[in-house]
């Protein structure tokens, strides 16, 4: 119990309250998804026409920028941002090949679950990215997010990537207008671009409001269990795909 309360006293607690009421937002987006795909066949038409809305729409790109905008604050506070993403990167391999290896299981044959570019490998790559500039003048990581935000709207005006073949799935890592989802080649996918970009504006804000004042607000007990998942937001995103995925597809194997 000590160490858990020297956690929470020492770590700067905003960073970890934010990060928690996100991955408790991602968590009930992809239990509505669990439900849906395992239980249902993406059938049930309440929990269809909600993945579709635009309310999810919009608040998915909200939480996926404060994701990156959070990742970059803790870039910042890092004393090893090479390692971190070198670590995270190596986990996404891993999920990779065990997803691509599940896929050929028989239990799998007609659903998509190969991973290959997801948020995890977009943080990890935005890190060791990241990591390259660190050294750098806030008035210098400012011209280089400035670049990566002229390559961005630069991709944007020319012509949109297709998810058609390996190569072109290859391109889609980068910068992607064509879902992989929707055309049943992932079964999850984000860009580099432009969420990285989010990243670097994240590392910049925090050498700005936390290098004098780490704290912006008082600690609460109430934060607690969310700073935890906070903490271990890492943990906590791979352990709930794992558990939600065993858990419903038992489900659904039970009711029909």
């Amino acid at each position: 119990m000590k160490k858990k309360s020297e956690a929470f006293e020492k770590r700067i607690h905003e960073l970890d309250l934010f990060r928690g009421f996100l991955i408790l937002l991602v968590i009930i987006d992809h239990l509505v998804w669990s439900i849906n795909f395992y239980c249902f066949n993406s059938a049930q038409p309440f929990l269809s026409s909600y993945w579709t809305s635009t309310f999810r729409l919009v608040m998915r790109q909200l939480v996926l920028f404060a994701f990156m905008f959070t990742c970059g604050i803790s870039c910042t506070l890092s004393r090893n941002n090479k390692k971190r993403g070198a670590i995270l990167f190596a986990i996404c391999i891993l999920i990779t090949i065990a997803t691509y290896s599940l896929q050929l299981l028989p239990m799998f044959n007609n659903r998509v679950i190969k991973i290959d570019c997801n948020i995890l490998l977009v943080i990890s790559l935005s890190i060791l990215i990241y990591s390259v500039f660190q050294h750098l003048s806030n008035k210098n990581l400012w011209l280089v997010t400035g670049a990566l935000m002229l390559i961005y709207f630069f991709v944007l005006l020319s012509q949109r990537i297709t998810v058609t073949n390996e190569f072109n799935h290859f391109q889609s890592i980068l910068f992607s207008h064509v879902d992989p989802i929707k055309n049943g080649y992932v079964a999850d996918y984000l860009p580099l671009f432009p969420y990285i970009i989010a990243l670097f504006i994240g590392a910049i804000f925090a050498r700005k409001f936390f290098a004098k004042t780490p704290h912006l607000f008082k600690k609460r007990d109430w934060e607690r269990p969310i700073c935890f998942l906070g903490r271990h937001t890492l943990i906590v995103y791979i352990a709930h795909e794992i558990i939600f995925t065993i858990v419903f597809m038992g489900i659904g194997a039970i009711i029909k």
